[in-house]
């Protein structure tokens, strides 16, 4: 990754970038305010989120943003047991050449909801993500998304799928429609979110058809 952010020489902006090394649980920063701090798919692989979310605002300029993409879903990538239930009814519909990961490499007649974080630090508190989120930051702009989704079409499963074949296609579908019912009656959470934070805690943000950051929460039990 630094060799290919290093290409920044080639275009010219050397004096606009400062690469550094370091371990990102570990990792004090910079002490100065900047207008943007961003992560992209990175916040789902800290153990200390208390520590990095009470650092960003030290970071920020006074009016800064804070902008993430990123996994909140339970810890480990799994499924909670009411999204679990919604995978598994759809997951019986599938022909037997559907059910094998290709990611893993093993044959699954039943989805085997394994949990990523017991190799490195996959998903290790993507379900503490928000709710510290919620507490620390206001939303100018939140998308919450996925849940049911995820499996089919995912790099474990996704690849056994033919976007030019009707019955694909249709299924894919169907499964997408009763993700997007359920998230919206509320019955499973979102796994996925895009968003656009400030400091000032009272914001109404722009979100997708009601979803909002607080609604999106799931806690354990």
């Amino acid at each position: 990754m630094l060799e290919r952010g290093a290409q920044v020489d080639e275009a010219g902006f050397t004096n606009q970038f400062d690469f550094q090394v370091a371990d990102f649980n570990q990792w004090v920063g910079a002490k100065r305010g900047f207008d943007i701090v961003m992560a992209n798919q990175c916040l789902h692989h800290v153990i200390d989120l208390e520590e990095l979310f009470d650092r960003i605002p030290r970071w920020l300029a006074r009016d800064g943003t804070f902008i993430t993409s990123d996994m909140i879903g339970r810890n480990g990538h799994q499924r909670w047991p009411e999204a679990r239930q919604i995978v598994d009814r759809f997951w019986s519909e599938l022909p037997e050449a559907y059910r094998f990961n290709q990611q893993l490499k093993r044959q699954e007649e039943q989805f085997m909801d394994w949990d990523c974080s017991v190799e490195g630090f996959e998903g290790i508190r993507s379900q503490d993500i928000l709710p510290l989120l919620v507490k620390r930051f206001g939303f100018e702009q939140f998308i919450g998304f996925g849940n049911v989704i995820d499996p089919f079409i995912d790099r474990g499963f996704g690849w056994n799928f033919d976007a030019h074949a009707e019955w694909d296609r249709n299924f894919i579908d169907r499964v997408q429609a009763a993700d997007e019912a359920a998230l919206l009656a509320g019955e499973v959470k979102p796994t996925h979110m895009m968003a656009v934070m400030r400091m000032k805690r009272r914001i109404k943000p722009e979100t997708w058809r009601g979803l909002t950051p607080e609604k999106a929460v799931r806690l354990p039990g």
